[in-house]
């Protein structure tokens, strides 16, 4: 049989590129860190709407400042 597109014996005798499957850690892209983030952040916000309905003022600044943290976070 014929080694074709993706079989190990055409993979590059280098290892460690972007996709290799050799490598026993999968990257995380930036599409997924950008969710994550976001989803702190919206996190954040439902703590803050939630304090300001109990008029938790103090816990209402904290967690805009949480998220604005998260924001400035930006990788």
């Amino acid at each position: 049989m014929i080694p074709g597109y993706g079989d190990e014996a055409t993979w590059p005798t280098f290892s460690g590129a972007h996709g290799d499957p050799r490598e026993s850690v999968a990257p995380v892209d930036d599409v997924e860190q950008a969710q994550n983030l976001i989803t702190k952040i919206r996190g954040q916000i439902d703590r803050a709407e939630t304090a300001v309905f109990r008029r938790d003022w103090e816990t209402y600044r904290l967690a805009l400042c949480n998220a604005i943290d998260l924001a400035g976070s930006v990788f």
